[in-house]
């Protein structure tokens, strides 16, 4: 299977184990990463840094530097371990369908590479699943027991509800203290702004933030014919339209209000993916590490 093939969520969702699915899809993300020869790329799991007077000559890495002609060091675990926090949207909206794939599998599926990633790495992870107007929590741990509850637990979610008030996100906000990183997997349908607020009042409690919007691909491309009904799954309201008359306009304001989201999200200091449920994992994964090796 090529490493390609181990990112696409359609296939990682067919293998039917999630955590076989997670660890393929790390593994293909680094068929890509470890192609790259130029140290400190942001892509690799172990972060390196310039050698400096006085640091221990047993911390170089020899290897890339027969590669580069330049002294790295590579840095402990204990130097570059964080808490990273994965708050994934199983509202009734994350059960959209396209094929045999829900935003709900994608978004699993994400989530459990990154927890996978996570444990590699030694951090800490937790998991946070929204939906019915509450949450299943499991704090922020590093063994090997723990990653595979967060992955049971995510195999169990199911799509229900509408995403909480704040009092019930307020855990997130002030458990497991600590560098950390909190990630949050949403489609970002709300009714009143309650997602961007909690994403706000995360930010601004000094959290690093990042948050991947999942996105279907009809989202995108508007490929209907005739007349279509859409349906809200959270408030069961429908409307009727003519697919020829109002694709276009579809596609145009799909695509501003995904810009002026992610405008809102970065003026308020949150990093932002788009995360499309049909394309590859590769570069959701990648920002996260990004992401994660800006916080380390």
């Amino acid at each position: 299977m090529s490493g390609s093939r181990l990112l696409d969520p359609a296939t990682l969702a067919a293998i039917g184990d999630l955590a076989l699915a997670a660890r393929l899809a790390v593994e293909g993300m680094l068929v890509g990463a470890h192609a790259s020869r130029r140290p400190g790329a942001g892509l690799e799991f172990t972060q390196y840094r310039s050698y400096q007077p006085g640091d221990d000559l047993r911390r170089v890495d020899w290897k890339l530097f027969g590669r580069s002609d330049r002294y790295f060091l590579r840095e402990s675990e204990t130097e570059t371990s964080l808490t990273v926090r994965l708050v994934v949207d199983a509202t009734a909206s994350m059960g959209h369908a396209e094929g045999t794939l829900t935003k709900l599998d994608a978004a699993r599926l994400l989530a459990a590479a990154l927890a996978w990633l996570a444990a590699r790495q030694g951090d800490a992870v937790g998991l946070w699943l929204l939906r019915d107007r509450a949450l299943d929590a499991l704090p922020p741990r590093r063994d090997h027991a723990h990653l595979h509850r967060l992955l049971h637990a995510l195999e169990r979610a199911r799509p229900a509800g509408r995403w909480p008030a704040w009092p019930a996100l307020e855990e997130i906000a002030t458990g497991a203290p600590g560098r950390g990183l909190t990630v949050v997997i949403s489609d970002f349908h709300e009714h009143a702004g309650e997602i961007g607020d909690a994403l706000a009042r995360l930010a601004a409690l000094r959290h690093d933030v990042l948050a991947l919007h999942v996105v279907g691909r009809h989202e995108l491309e508007f490929p209907y014919e005739g007349a279509v009904a859409f349906e809200d799954l959270e408030t069961g309201r429908r409307v009727e339209v003519a697919a020829a008359r109002a694709g276009a306009a579809f596609r145009a304001a799909s695509a501003a209000a995904r810009e002026a989201l992610r405008r809102e999200l970065e003026g308020r200091g949150i990093q932002y993916a788009r995360f499309a449920m049909h394309e590859p994992l590769d570069e959701p994964l990648r920002a996260a590490l990004r992401a994660r090796l800006g916080r380390s």
